[in-house]
């Protein structure tokens, strides 16, 4: 039998061979010794049968990484929209976040698993492959992934674990249908002619022993790009990369499948057209009927896509693991920028942030790449739909333009000018929050496909995360911060209180005790009673800061508003610290305008400001020196300047000179007392009356000046409300008081004051003492304490209510405690009494509330 008809037996019986046989029948064998008919028919089916295994194992690791790659493109899925299970773990296995997915896998709610160990929710997996798996990664700070059953709830799942210091992300997918399906796929007996049918998708080509191409299938010129008449004949080195010609890649492969009887690989090959792709390769050779090698047949697979998304799976894992452990997130989208401009040819970002400027929020440009100093000044600052990024902020979507977009959108001629042909814009958006845009540009390629954009958005919902992430840690510690300051202020008050309400009772003790012993001359006496007066006036002062302070963080602080003329008023303040200017031999200069319109406000309250801006400035100003008190008017607003040549104030201390409890100086050798309460007063009383104070310092011993500004009535009030009133001198002749306090001294002193204005007064120390007395005596006014043993003023005071007229039960009747507070003085009110004093209290204003209220004021 000679060749052709050899060939023909061989042609007919592998007519139902499918594709092997087409591939066979177009080799060219005229150059192949084959031997005898049946030698040659046999060889040739031992070839073909070689081959078809070798097809049958490509297709399955064609399938396989199919699978791997569909897997793949899930998990990018996953991460960029989180739809299969999550959770993460701390360090003692405890849940420290979910989503809504692995909630319905593991069949339960969201409160019940947070803070809950994995081993004690979940016991069937602690010794499993699962609890292995988890364990070891930890432990080696490794990432992990695999496959396992999990019983409890009779499914498959993947797994992708991901450790850190903190603990462990794990993602979680059930695979249950996908396991199904590669079982059934392995026991059908379709799965040869499934590898046989879809050979066209792959490259196939054959080479002599020298390594010139001999055979060159379809598959191989949509791969590669030559014509087999452009191929045949040239050296296989044309489809490797020049790193790897170099290096002998081609001929080490040729070597390895000759002397081992195969060879794969996995690399980057070259396009006719100089264009590279990722190909997987099986080389075996190609033996006659005597088993001598006469050629190598090589078979490649396009593994380009699957790269890429093997690629753009790390770079996600490597972008989530940076942002993770960083403290500064916009620091890393450098390097970020970085690595997806390899993958995706890029040449521009721009990272805009949101914030405010001229009242209102914008686009601040924070980093970018590409572009000149000079442009960045140009787009430093953009508003809500200006620009790509301006529309990716305004519409809060991503912003995706191609070379034909770029050239016809009206918003994108700044780009087009810098020679962008594709552009892609992301919103960093965190918990519904805009916090800016992250945009990325390439002036070489055209278009950005499906993938990439999801790439993109998927890095950029990473970024986002991770600011939000940081912002939350950053208030945290400035709260922290805050707190801790806060509990230092208020440390540094209670020992400044506890001195300054103390320091008065020295002077107060000592002089009373010198008194008591009545060996004082004249003189000295009336010093001693001048003394504790001061003292005493002093602690009074301090204690109404501290309810005024009370009162305004209680929001309780009411205005008693007229019309004010201040000149008036300014002319009482500076009359009220007249003396204490001139013991330290200190000019107060005046410059009121009298022509400067009435306020509308509380004139005790704005004395009050004036008083305390005079006194501060008259305290820290040196012997000699000066104070200059002015009134103008400025535009609709009055303006009351109150400037000093005192000791200045610390440039780093200005922003705090108006906090409630801070004091320049809270030292135990501070020079000056006080308790840090008066400025914060002073500002919340101007800004009650719709008016702003500022201070200015040009530093430590050169003064101050604090600057009031109020708004002016818009009509002038014609009628002088500011006039003094006239009193007639008060007496409490033929007035029956009883008065009820357990103390002693206070019981005496009011009980002296009374009778010295000509009152009757009859007195008990406690509150059913006093009960028993009214009942007898029916006194015209009682006066009572509130804090007593066994029963308080309160409670005296319903009991007393209770009682019939003829008894007393309509006695007028005034509180008189050291409860001072609006509270206090709601609840004295509530419980009967007609009027509520706080002590301490001058002889007369005691004398003149009674007066008033038993009508005997003039």
């Amino acid at each position: 039998m000679n060749e052709e008809q050899q060939k023909a037996v061989f042609e007919t019986t592998l007519t139902n061979d499918g594709e092997i046989g087409a591939l066979i029948r177009s080799l060219d064998w005229s150059q192949t010794p084959l031997g005898s008919a049946e030698n040659w028919s046999q060889n040739l089916k031992d070839t073909v049968q070689i081959l078809s295994t070798e097809l049958d194992r490509v297709k399955q690791q064609e399938q396989q990484l199919e699978e791997e790659a569909a897997h793949q493109n899930e998990v990018e899925t996953l991460l960029s929209r989180i739809g299969s299970g999550f959770y993460r773990l701390d360090r003692q296995w405890r849940f420290i976040s979910v989503n809504d997915r692995f909630c319905e896998i593991a069949g339960m709610e969201y409160e019940a698993l947070i803070g809950q160990s994995i081993w004690e929710l979940f016991p069937d997996v602690t010794d499993a492959q699962f609890g292995i798996e988890l364990r070891r990664a930890l432990n080696e700070q490794a990432p992990a992934h695999f496959e396992c059953y999990r019983q409890t709830w009779n499914r498959w799942y993947e797994h992708w674990v991901y450790p850190s210091p903190e603990g462990l992300t794990v993602f979680e997918t059930d695979i249950t249908d996908r396991k199904q399906s590669e079982a059934a796929l392995r026991e059908s007996e379709s799965q040869f002619r499934l590898i046989v049918e879809s050979a066209k998708d792959y490259a196939i080509f054959a080479m002599d022993l020298q390594g010139y191409i001999t055979k060159w299938n379809s598959g191989a010129e949509r791969l590669l790009g030559y014509t087999e008449a452009e191929a045949i004949g040239r050296l296989a080195h044309l489809i490797f990369t020049p790193e790897d010609n170099a290096q002998g890649r081609a001929d080490y492969e040729m070597q390895t499948a000759l002397v081992q009887g195969r060879a794969e690989d996995e690399r980057w090959h070259l396009r006719k057209d100089g264009s590279r792709f990722w190909a997987s390769g099986f080389m075996m050779p190609l033996l006659d009927e005597a088993g001598t090698q006469q050629g190598i047949i090589k078979i490649l697979q396009d593994k380009t896509a699957q790269k890429q998304a093997s690629e753009r799976l790390q770079l996600l894992h490597e972008t989530t693991r940076d942002l993770l452990s960083t403290d500064q997130p916009l620091a890393l989208i450098q390097n970020l920028f970085g690595k997806l401009s390899v993958q995706l040819d890029l040449h521009y970002y721009f990272n805009f942030m949101v914030e405010e400027k001229d009242d209102r929020l914008m686009l601040h440009l924070k980093n970018y790449d590409g572009i000149s100093e000079q442009a960045a000044q140009e787009l430093e600052w953009i508003d809500f739909g200006e620009h790509p990024c301006g529309l990716a902020a305004q519409d809060q979507q991503q912003v995706i333009f191609n070379e034909a977009q770029l050239k016809t959108h009206p918003n994108t001629q700044a780009i087009c000018a810098m020679g962008i042909k594709a552009y892609a814009g992301q919103p960093l958006i965190a918990q519904g929050r805009l916090l800016g845009t992250l945009s990325f540009a390439s002036r070489t390629r055209t278009h950005f496909t499906l993938a990439e954009v999801e790439l993109l958005q998927a890095t950029c919902d990473q970024v986002a995360i991770a600011i939000e992430r940081t912002n939350l840690t950053n208030s945290l510690q400035q709260q922290a911060e805050q707190l801790k300051q806060a509990n230092r202020i208020k440390d540094e008050f209670l020992a400044v209180l506890s001195h300054e309400l103390r320091s008065p009772l020295n002077p107060i003790l000592g002089w009373s005790k010198l008194l008591q012993n009545g060996n004082l001359t004249p003189t000295k006496t009336a010093q001693a009673l001048a003394t504790i007066e001061r003292n005493a006036k002093l602690q009074a002062e301090l204690i109404e800061d501290l309810l005024d302070v009370s009162r305004i963080l209680q929001g309780k602080l009411r205005l008693n508003v007229r019309p004010v003329n201040l000149t008036t008023m300014i002319q009482a303040a500076i009359e009220t610290v007249h003396l204490a200017a001139a013991a330290k031999s200190i000019a107060i200069e005046a410059t009121l305008d009298s022509e400067v319109r009435q306020v509308f406000g509380d004139a005790t309250r704005l004395q009050q400001v004036v008083w305390n801006l005079l006194s501060n400035a008259v305290k820290f100003t040196p012997v000699g020196g000066h104070v200059t008190v002015q009134l103008e008017q400025a535009g609709n607003q009055a303006q009351i300047t109150i400037s000093d040549t005192g000791k200045g104030i610390l440039p780093n201390f200005v922003p705090y000179m108006f906090d409630y409890f801070r004091q320049e100086d809270s030292a135990t050798t501070r020079k000056f007392g006080g308790l840090g309460l008066g400025l914060a007063i002073v500002r919340h009383l101007v800004e009650l009356h719709g008016g702003t104070i500022q201070v200015v310092s040009l530093g430590e011993r050169l003064g101050a000046t604090f600057t009031v500004k109020l708004p002016l009535m818009s009509v002038q009030s014609t009628v002088n409300l500011d006039r003094p009133s006239t009193e007639s001198s008060l007496d409490l002749n033929g007035i029956q008081v009883l008065v009820i306090d357990d103390e002693t001294d206070s019981r005496e002193f009011v009980a002296f004051v009374l009778e010295q204005a000509g009152a009757e007064v009859t007195t008990a120390t406690t509150a059913g003492e006093g009960f028993a007395m009214l009942t007898r005596s029916q006194p015209d006014v009682l006066l009572s304490d509130i804090g007593m043993p066994d029963m308080d003023g309160y409670t005296l005071m319903r009991q007393v209510r209770m009682l019939p007229p003829e008894r007393g039960g309509n006695v007028l009747a005034i509180a008189l405690t050291a409860y001072a507070g609006d509270f206090n003085q709601q609840q004295a009110l509530q419980a009967g009494f007609q009027q509520h004093l706080a002590k301490p209290i001058e002889p007369a204003a005691l004398i003149r509330v009674i007066a008033n209220l038993t009508k005997r004021l003039p």
